[in-house]
């Protein structure tokens, strides 16, 4: 479970409340704007619904998702338009990528519906 965990949490729905028009995200503004800062919302669904969760994605390649309990360790790497992530035991063909837009003022979310705030969303 916890090989598969890293990849679940970011397919989690985080209920945070969409609102202004979306703008996608090209890979040099997720590098500038979402790496090195923690992603945090709250997932409204699934295994860890209620649960704040965080995740960094570090300059190095690596990503940390942290919270409620949860602490667990993965890679990302771009991919033409895409950021694919995987768990740090898995293979490199069992990544799992996604897009990015952004909603607003510090407010994104990714293609899988997951919307999310840099830092503590308040």
């Amino acid at each position: 479970m916890r090989m598969r965990l890293f990849s679940v949490c970011f397919g989690v729905s985080m209920a945070l409340g969409a609102g202004a028009e979306a703008q996608n995200l090209s890979i040099e503004e997720f590098r500038r704007d979402l790496v090195g800062v923690p992603l945090c919302g709250t997932p409204g669904t699934g295994p860890l619904s209620g649960k704040t969760l965080c995740t960094v994605h570090l300059p190095d390649g690596s990503a940390i998702l942290a919270g409620s309990g949860v602490f667990v360790r993965g890679f990302w790497e771009p991919d033409g338009s895409r950021i694919c992530r995987r768990n740090a035991s898995d293979t490199p063909e069992r990544r799992r990528c996604i897009e990015y837009e952004r909603l607003g003022p510090h407010r994104f979310r990714n293609s899988d519906g997951v919307e999310f705030c840099i830092g503590p969303c308040m």
